[in-house]
């Protein structure tokens, strides 16, 4: 994103709030005796971080013997559901997040004309299936950049979807949460920043319809997380965050990414969410978990 007189001035005025909600210290560990308790809860993806070929319903067992009470996955289909219901209720897991219209999100989405409905019908399905999980979060892509469909068509088709998406959100009392890409690793995808999923949420203005901050993509595509992220937070748009570090999308602290100063900004403005691990590991699932839990502050 280019650096505008309006974005200077946004952050000058997002500056005061920041600095009195966090303290950006040349000791880059966290003070337990003046945080905030932690308020929010990690939950283990189960897409990356395990083997290939293993079930679904095995990877819960395992995140459950990590230590984690909370999970999410991505697309349902081709997925032993029943089973995977089974391995949560016998060892109490609660599932936080899947994603809403798998099908089309990644292609048709609500960017080429015409396909508006079959992306609601896919949503739906998808809210259907985040209810047997009890899952809030259902995240969410509105389709690839259609070179031969105008811009502006394009994005009043998205608000126009969105608005209608979120009435169906309200009814499953579950959340759509839009997760902008980057265009590092994803450059035919139509939201690819944070201000496109801040501005979408927004014009949407439906209470159901919020964004998932994913704190890899936003690394590997823009940068300046705290300042984004407390923005989002401050403005309520923010519904659901997740981690993974730069380069590689392994465990926070694997990359550049400051996560001590990530998770200190989270405790001091009092982010009561989840906060999914949709990454992979240096090493074992446990010593991911083991690690970001202490990062955390929650062990």
């Amino acid at each position: 994103m280019p650096v505008t007189r309006r974005s200077l001035l946004k952050a000058a005025a997002l500056s005061p709030w920041l600095s009195t909600q966090f303290s950006f210290g040349a000791d880059s560990q966290p003070d337990d005796k003046t945080l905030p308790p932690p308020r929010y809860q990690l939950a283990m993806n189960l897409e990356i971080m395990f083997p290939a070929k293993m079930p679904y319903q095995d990877r819960i067992v395992e995140a459950a013997r990590c230590g984690a009470k909370h999970y999410g996955f991505w697309n349902y289909s081709g997925k032993n559901l029943d089973r995977m219901l089974e391995a949560q209720q016998a060892h109490g897991m609660t599932c936080v997040s899947i994603t809403g219209a798998p099908r089309t999100g990644w292609g048709s989405g609500l960017t080429k004309t015409g396909q508006e409905q079959a992306f609601l019908d896919d949503f739906a399905d998808a809210c259907r299936v985040a209810n047997r999980f009890g899952a809030e979060n259902l995240i969410t892509f509105v389709g690839k950049i259609q070179p031969d469909i105008p811009p502006e068509t394009q994005h009043a088709q998205i608000i126009a979807g969105l608005k209608k998406a979120g009435e169906i959100a309200k009814e499953h009392k579950v959340y759509l949460t839009l997760e902008p890409l980057s265009r590092v690793e994803s450059p035919q995808m139509t939201m690819v920043t944070s201000a496109d999923a801040f501005r979408y949420a927004t014009e949407a203005g439906h209470p159901n319809v919020k964004v998932d901050f994913d704190i890899y993509h936003r690394q590997l595509g823009e940068g300046n997380v705290l300042n984004t992220m407390a923005d989002g937070l401050k403005r309520g748009l923010i519904q659901f965050i997740e981690v993974g570090d730069v380069p590689g999308r392994k465990e926070p602290g694997s990359g550049e990414s400051n996560y001590v100063n990530i998770f200190r900004l989270l405790r001091q403005v009092g982010y009561a969410g989840a906060i999914g691990m949709e990454h992979g590991t240096t090493k074992t699932p446990q010593h991911a978990w083991d690690t970001v839990r202490a990062m955390a502050g929650l062990a």
